[in-house]
Order: C-alpha cells, then structure tokens, then sequence
C-alpha cells in the first residue's frame, strides 16, 4: 500500500474492517472504529524472514516476487528496523560459502534498545557451525545470537527465540496492549483467561492489574518461555495449561471475569468459539490479524445474543502494507 498517503491506507483499512464486520450482520455503537496510527510508518518491523538466493560464488537475500517462488534480492526494505537491514550483508557473506547450500531462508529478529540480533535458518539446521563466525566481521556493532534474546515490554525482560510469535511492532505493540487493557477494565480482583498467551508479553502486564491469570498456549516452546518469563519477572498469580484452547477452557473453573483472545490469522477454531461461549467470561477482548476471520467468529460469539460487541479499534501494526491488526471488546448478556 506503499503507493497511497499514510492517512488514506488508514482510511481504506478502516472501511474493509468495517464491511467485513457488516457483512456478518454485526452492530455496535454507532460503528465506530477507533484508529489508531503510527506517528512515524517506517522501521517498525522488529523481525524479518529473507529468502536467500544462491549464485555462483556468492548468496543474495530477499523476498519472494508476488505469487512466485523467484527471490528478489534486496538492498534495503523501509518497513525493516535499521539493525535488520545492516545486518544483510554480513548474513549475504556467510551463506556464500558452499556449507551453507542448504539454508534456503533466514529470520533474523531484533530486539529493540540493544545491539542483540537473533537469527535462524530455514530449514531449522542448516548452518554450519561456521556460519555465525563468517557474518560477524561484518556486523561487528551487532551481538549475533542463534539460541534467544532477551527483549524489554513495559520495564519487564522476556526470552524470545525464533520459533514462538513475537508482535513485530514494537512501538504499536504498547499501544495495542493498552486498548486492550483498557476495554477489560480490570479492577485488581478478576480472574483472567488469556487464550493463545505465547511467551506471556501481554499475561504480565494483565497480571499487574488482576488476581489470577490463567494462561492457555497450545506450543510447547512457548509455554516453557512463557513459564521462564513469569519467573523472571515474579509474577507469581500466572499460571500456564498447555493444549488447545478447546481442550483447556473448559477446565477452567469459574468464574471467569475477563477472557483475552490473540489468535493466529486463522482465527478460532469453531470447537474453541463453543467453549468460549459456556466458559460464562463476562468480558471478552478479542486481538486479530484478520478481519475475516474475527467476523466470522465474532458472529458465533454473538449468535443468539450471548455477547454484546462493544468497542472495535483498528491498531496500525503494519503500515504500507495491507494487513489489519484490531482489537474489539465484548460483553456478557446476563439473560442469553
């Protein structure tokens, strides 16, 4: 979306999330939709997936041409944080050599306020043991890490590796996070559910303001991070169930007075979206990726009056490209 005004992306995002929730014969008050904007829409993205493009003698990264498997080799990509993109060259330089044929892709992940780089290759394994060493000389102001990081959320430290979801804004990962907690009013008293948790970014900032939270995350990496990352940081009142959310809500005693939802792109499983209903939460904050997706499953939570939708918010996480970060809040019809 590179080729239209920062306000009018905003404004085209707007009117798709709208119509996507019309669509599915959604109201709330006076379809509002709170947009949320970046002051600055560049060097935002704090991880980044590059395909590498083997040649003769050398190795070239970059993305994949729209709807083909052909690399585009890159220079610079404005969207990027600036210690991804200075960091390409040196990564160029160690997949040259012949050991690396194999690495088709590298994620390299920054953590931001540091001089720490987390890479990994695609296939998982595929660097030689001499891959990190050929890339540093080149990037010598960069500490290059290939097992985890540590990476700062609101004055707390959190281990990250490359194979749990981390938000790659991390400037709007604040904004988000405090919508998020605004619609759940917490109290200090609830007893909060926080579906699809990973690493625990947002579960320590809710247990911060609540009694208990508990934690459900179906990847097993994520939840020993996640369980790492709550002792690090004390927060003794969080808890982890691993398993689908399915499978664990309704293990959940109740009662449960706020449920926060972060799903991936494929939003809830039609089982999940049954369990969240007869869970009784009598708040709902709903975090999507995808306005289909949230649609769909927001008409299935309010089929038959069992929720309210109360407040929708579109949170720019991916300026100038066509991706749509939102969050909504919902509420329990006492009578439904």
């Amino acid at each position: 979306m590179q080729h239209l005004a920062y306000l009018e992306q905003l404004e085209q995002k707007r009117l798709v999330l709208t119509d996507q929730l019309r669509r599915s014969r959604l109201a709330w008050p006076g379809e509002r939709v709170d947009v949320l904007a970046m002051d600055d829409p560049w060097r935002y993205r704090i991880r980044g997936e590059f395909h590498v493009l083997h040649q003769a003698g050398s190795a070239r990264l970059g993305f994949y041409r729209k709807r083909t498997y052909q690399t585009l080799p890159i220079d610079d990509c404005l969207i990027h944080a600036e210690p991804i993109v200075r960091a390409l060259p040196a990564f160029e330089r160690a997949a040259a050599d012949p050991s690396a044929a194999r690495v088709q892709a590298l994620q390299l992940t920054w953590a931001p306020g540091s001089h720490d780089l987390l890479w990994s290759p695609y296939p998982p394994g595929t660097a030689d043991p001499g891959f990190a060493a050929r890339a540093a000389p080149l990037a010598a102001d960069l500490n290059l890490n290939d097992d985890s990081i540590g990476m700062e959320d609101d004055g707390r430290q959190f281990r990250v590796r490359p194979e749990v979801f981390v938000q790659v804004n991390a400037r709007q990962r604040v904004v988000l996070y405090q919508r998020a907690l605004d619609l759940l009013q917490l109290e200090g008293s609830e007893r909060v559910v926080d579906a699809y948790a990973g690493i625990g970014m947002l579960s320590a900032r809710l247990a911060a303001r609540s009694r208990e939270v508990i934690c459900l995350e179906e990847s097993p990496y994520a939840v020993r991070l996640g369980e790492l990352n709550m002792r690090l940081n004390e927060c003794g009142s969080v808890r982890y169930q691993r398993g689908r959310v399915e499978a664990t809500l309704p293990a959940v005693p109740p009662p449960i007075d706020a449920l926060v939802l972060d799903p991936p792109r494929a939003g809830c499983a039609e089982a999940a979206v049954r369990a969240i209903r007869e869970s009784g939460a009598k708040r709902i904050v709903y975090i999507s990726c995808e306005p289909s997706t949230l649609a769909r499953d927001l008409a299935r939570l309010c089929d038959r009056g069992r929720y309210t939708l109360r407040a929708v918010a579109l949170v720019d996480m991916f300026p100038q490209t066509y991706h749509i970060e939102s969050v909504v809040g919902l509420e329990l019809n006492g009578s439904a």
